[in-house]
């Protein structure tokens, strides 16, 4: 069932596309009609890299929004609500970088998670670093245990960086509360991404 697209919060920006199938989306893939295709140029997240997601989880494209903690600069460019709009549900969520950066996958994940901050890594344990090729692109994946100062539960964070010829690209997936809707959808992104070929 679509349903209507609510505005994205906080640091993600207003939300540029309404409708489920607009919003990152492209045409279903050929297995029935069951996935879509995220990133296609000429759709409303149009991205270096394609990948799947399902037809059913709400795509949401977002107007390029900075975050301020990591250097250089990435943007927050769409998300993918895989857990049926359940409130607090985490997303998996797309960052690019606004330029080609300079060093290998490992090098770009340390200043997308801002190394260069006075505070980086006081709150994080458990990480695991492991290099991998993704869509015959170099890649680099990192999961550790977040603890926030607020007193909250600890919770994992997930993030797969991905060199393409415009700069890298993140999955992210963070947040308390039921994480496995959004790592289905990143698990799934992961194993379908593609080059874009201009």
């Amino acid at each position: 069932m679509r349903r209507r697209l609510r505005g994205v919060q906080g640091l993600l920006g207003a939300v540029l596309l309404a409708g489920t199938v607009a919003g990152c989306g492209g045409r279903a893939a050929s297995d029935g009609g069951g996935v879509v295709s995220v990133g296609a140029q000429g759709s409303g997240c149009a991205l270096p890299m394609t990948f799947e997601a399902e037809k059913r989880w709400t795509r949401k494209s977002v107007m390029p929004t900075y975050e301020p903690s990591k250097s250089p600069p990435f943007s927050v460019v769409c998300q993918i609500d895989a857990g049926g709009g359940a409130k607090g549900t985490p997303q998996l969520t797309v960052y690019l970088a606004d330029r080609p950066l300079d060093g290998g996958p490992k090098d770009m994940m340390d200043a997308f998670r801002g190394a260069g901050l006075a505070n980086y890594g006081e709150y994080e344990s458990e990480e695991q670093v492991r290099e991998t090729n993704v869509g015959f692109s170099s890649a680099v994946e990192v999961t550790y245990k977040l603890s926030p100062p607020d007193d909250q539960k600890p919770w994992k964070v997930t993030l797969l960086l991905v060199l393409t010829p415009k700069g890298p690209m993140v999955l992210e997936v963070r947040g308390p509360g039921n994480q496995e809707p959004a790592l289905k959808a990143y698990q799934r992104a992961k194993s379908t991404m593609q080059q874009v070929h201009s």
